[in-house]
Formats: C-alpha cells, sequence, structure tokens
C-alpha cells in the first residue's frame, strides 16, 4: 500500500510540476483558417431569392489571435475577416435568372479557456467559450429576376453579439512558438436581430439589402415582396490555425 501510495504521490507531484512550470504566459500571433456557413447561413441561391436561409459558401478567414494562460485558466482575444458567397439561379421560375452575392464578417472575440497540460509532452488541450461582437456586410447582384434590380446593391453593415465554443489543442515547439489548432462554432447573430427593411417598399430589394434576420412584419401580404417569414440564424463553423510567439 505504501508504495502504491508514493507511486501516486509522484505521479501527481509530477502534473502539478509540469502545470506549475511557465505558469503565466502571453501568446500573440497570426491565425487563418477556414469558416463554414451553418444553419440557416448556409444553403443556396434559391434559398437567399426565396428568403428562408442566406445560401453563403465557406470562405477563408485570417486575423490576429492573443493569449494569456495562468495555470490551466486563460484567456482568448482576437481579430478576424472572412468574406464568404455564392451565385446561382435565383428564381426557379425564371430561367435566365441569377444571384451572385457575399457577406463579409468582421468579428471581436473575448473569451476564457481552460487547458490541461499532459506531462512530457508540449500538447495542452483546452475548452474555451467566446463573447463574439461582428460586423456584417456585403453585396447582392441580381440579373433577370422579378421584382428586383438587375445591378450591383451594397448590403447594408449591421452589428450582432453572440456566442463562440471551442475545442482545440496548443502545441509548443522550440522554445517561444507555440501551434494552435481549434474548431470552433459560433452563434453571430445570439442577440440583435431586426428586420431593418423598408416595409411598405413596392419591390423586393430591400429584403436583401439588409441583414434581415428577423422576420418581415408585412410577411404574407397581398405581394410577394416581402419574403422573409422568420428570424434566421446566423452561425458557422470554423477550422482555426494560429502561429502564437510566446513573449512571456
Amino acid at each position: 500500500m505504501n508504495k502504491i501510495l508514493a507511486v501516486l504521490v509522484s505521479f501527481l507531484v509530477l502534473i502539478f510540476a509540469s502545470n506549475s512550470y511557465s505558469q503565466i504566459s502571453i501568446k500573440v500571433g497570426p491565425m487563418l483558417g477556414l469558416t463554414t456557413p451553418s444553419s440557416d447561413y448556409s444553403g443556396e441561391t434559391q434559398d437567399f431569392y426565396a428568403g428562408s436561409k442566406y445560401g453563403m459558401k465557406s470562405g477563408f478567414h485570417y486575423g490576429v489571435l492573443g493569449k494569456f494562460v495562468f495555470g490551466p485558466i486563460g484567456g482568448r482575444a482576437s481579430l478576424s475577416y472572412v468574406t464568404m458567397s455564392n451565385n446561382g439561379a435565383a428564381d426557379p421560375t425564371q430561367p435566365n435568372s441569377t444571384v451572385d452575392v457575399s457577406n463579409s464578417i468582421f468579428t471581436v472575440t473575448i473569451g476564457a479557456e481552460f487547458g490541461i497540460t499532459i506531462p512530457f509532452t508540449p500538447v495542452r488541450p483546452y475548452a474555451g467559450i467566446d463573447l463574439l461582437i461582428s460586423s456584417i456586410s456585403g453585396k447582392v447582384n441580381f440579373q433577370g429576376t422579378p421584382n428586383v434590380s438587375s445591378n450591383e446593391m451594397n448590403i447594408s453593415s449591421g452589428s450582432r453579439t453572440g456566442l463562440g465554443l471551442a475545442i482545440g489543442s496548443e502545441v509548443g515547439f522550440g522554445k517561444k512558438f507555440i501551434l494552435d489548432l481549434s474548431i470552433r462554432y459560433n452563434l453571430i447573430n445570439l442577440l440583435g436581430r431586426s428586420y431593418d427593411g423598408t416595409t411598405g417598399s413596392n419591390n423586393r430589394n430591400d429584403s436583401y439589402t439588409f441583414i434581415n434576420d428577423e422576420a418581415d412584419p408585412n410577411f404574407g401580404g397581398p405581394t410577394s415582396h416581402h419574403p422573409i417569414g422568420a428570424s434566421r440564424n446566423i452561425q458557422t463553423i470554423q477550422f482555426n490555425v494560429g502561429l502564437l510567439f510566446s513573449l512571456l
């Protein structure tokens, strides 16, 4: 029993020593990855015209990441930018009807992480939660589509507040560099949804030139100019890679 206890104590001491080594660290560096739309943010261009989804496809994001770690607990802050787009048929009843749509999202995140250093390895797996503040804008260009203008139009910028969840791992190499790998699920418009189009408009332009993630109050009226009948989720999955330099 004494030998088993001694081995257990020794193992715990090694874990404590491993986690105690470099208790405080500050890391910063560039990051990039792939952003994939999820839920109502995905779909096809015909869904975008119908007002049910945004019809986005995957795009590459890039930015800057900073971390502060104290033992198993840490803080995370980042700036990132991504553009996603899609093009194809708009109104399925019109053979020459097309749309080209793009969204750009600039996001500031502030969050917390809990990680565990694996003894005798440079690996530190972690789980995290982030507060997201995002600005969304874009462009849309319909051609040959009824009730909308056939020219490029700007999508007015809108701000949304959301929540991000993550799992990942840091892998150290050398004395100063850390590879940060994570998968992140972002609920971008958890707060701040709105319908900003002009409800009395006699065409459908306003349905597409604002974020309009809340239902149009005039949906179901006597015309087809108000297609957005329900609140829409803007959610993404990110595969993220960061190359961090240890400052402390």
